[in-house]
């Protein structure tokens, strides 16, 4: 049984199991809507292994992206959490979220997006967490805003375009 991480009403943030990548690359990885928000088209199989292999917490640390499952049923959602982060040229971590287009509108976001906050400012004890999302993404955005993230900058990213940096600094929250 996979680690949990980070528990909300609704929602299990979990540490990833090899069995996950297959519905991740379902629901997420090879769906041009959901990844028009982050590398503007779908992945093929070898770069989201790739992605899956490098950046999802296999250990339970809390330090890198975990699977985001319904606590109802155990339906994996899509992926969330916290990871290392340089964009403002310091030691930050990066709260981000992913979900399923089947999920969009249900306020997923907002609920698991709140939870990695406490995480990094007690536990990890960073002065402030960040967030990286493309202008056209206005619902992340939203999200974001709602749990207390404002506008930093916007800047260009080498081959993936612009996005802006929303932050949160410990004092604030």
């Amino acid at each position: 049984m996979p680690v949990a991480v980070i528990t909300t009403e609704r929602l299990l943030l979990r540490a990833s199991a090899p069995e996950d990548f297959e519905p991740l690359f379902a629901g997420i990885f090879s769906d041009d809507q959901v990844m028009r928000h982050l590398s503007g088209t779908p992945m093929n199989r070898d770069r989201a292994v790739k992605l899956f292999t490098d950046v999802f917490d296999h250990e339970g640390t809390g330090r890198k992206v975990g699977v985001l499952t319904e606590r109802a049923g155990g339906e994996i959602v899509g992926y969330a959490g916290l990871m290392p982060c340089t964009a403002l040229e310091a030691d930050d971590l990066e709260l981000g979220f992913v979900l399923r287009k089947e999920v969009w509108g249900r306020g997923y976001a907002t609920e698991i997006g709140k939870a990695p906050l406490d995480y990094g400012f007690r536990t990890a004890a960073k002065p402030r967490l960040l967030a990286q999302v493309r202008p056209a993404n206005q619902a992340s955005i939203h999200a974001l805003q709602k749990i207390g993230l404002t506008f930093v900058k916007e800047y260009e990213r080498p081959e993936r375009g612009t996005w802006h940096i929303f932050c949160q600094t410990r004092e604030a929250s």
